[in-house]
């Protein structure tokens, strides 16, 4: 009985010692610090991975919607652009009041392209509207062009490859072209490797500084040429 006794009161002041205590205290304050930084650290990078995966799935939705988006703008503008395929523009020719547009546009056909157009052959025709402010004479006198629209493609198209024979003339004969590809062909001329710049079919086409012959559909082609 005394040796239990005694042996129990050994182990005791063995355990709990002071000095026993205070090597104890640090490390299992120690390891459970580990376990619980390794529990946070768990947690977290898994909800980080579902954050990660949760916002490339958001990119991903917006890049799709982004070339649905331009998909949709593209046929809106060909079928657009399809719609003016009758239409030219005709700038240079002197305004006169009263004057009617149809029998100036016939009169450049028959006198300076030498094409014969009749009355028939033009669906409609008018100056663009309203004249654009400007700061000096010599823009508030300048013509307006004249949009005209003809009964069938091939009167226009004639018309529109006999355009060479107003060189030096300052009368210009264009396709009527979308904002979008307006904006595309003036970007196509002004382009730095871009030699030579038209426009066939409301295709804008373009010669490159090697006599190379590109279609520039979309800003994209244009930052492609070499």
């Amino acid at each position: 009985m005394i040796t239990s006794f005694l042996l129990s009161m050994f182990l005791y002041s063995r355990i709990f010692a002071p000095n026993l205590i205070c090597k104890l205290v640090p490390a299992i304050a120690e390891a459970v610090k580990e376990k619980v930084c390794k529990e946070i650290h768990d947690t977290f990078q898994l909800e980080l991975s579902k954050k990660q995966k949760q916002l490339d799935d958001a990119r991903e939705e917006i890049c799709q919607l982004r070339r649905d988006l331009t998909a949709t703008q593209d046929s809106a503008d060909r079928q657009e652009q399809y719609s003016r395929r009758n239409c030219l523009r005709i700038q240079g020719i002197p305004e006169s009041p009263g004057e009617s547009t149809d029998e100036l546009v016939i009169n450049l056909a028959t006198e300076k392209l030498n094409v014969t157009l009749t009355p028939g052959e033009i669906d409609r025709s008018h100056r663009i509207s309203p004249r654009p402010r400007a700061n000096n004479i010599a823009n508030a006198t300048r013509p307006r062009a004249i949009i005209v629209k003809l009964t069938s493609y091939n009167t226009r198209d004639r018309i529109y490859r006999a355009r060479t024979s107003l060189k030096g003339t300052r009368i210009y004969i264009n396709e009527d072209l979308t904002r979008r590809n307006q904006e595309l062909f003036a970007r196509a001329r002004k382009h730095e490797r871009v030699n030579r710049s038209w426009t066939l079919d409301g295709k804008i086409f373009v010669i490159d500084g090697n006599d190379h012959k590109h279609h520039i559909a979309n800003t994209e082609d244009l930052a492609r040429l070499r």
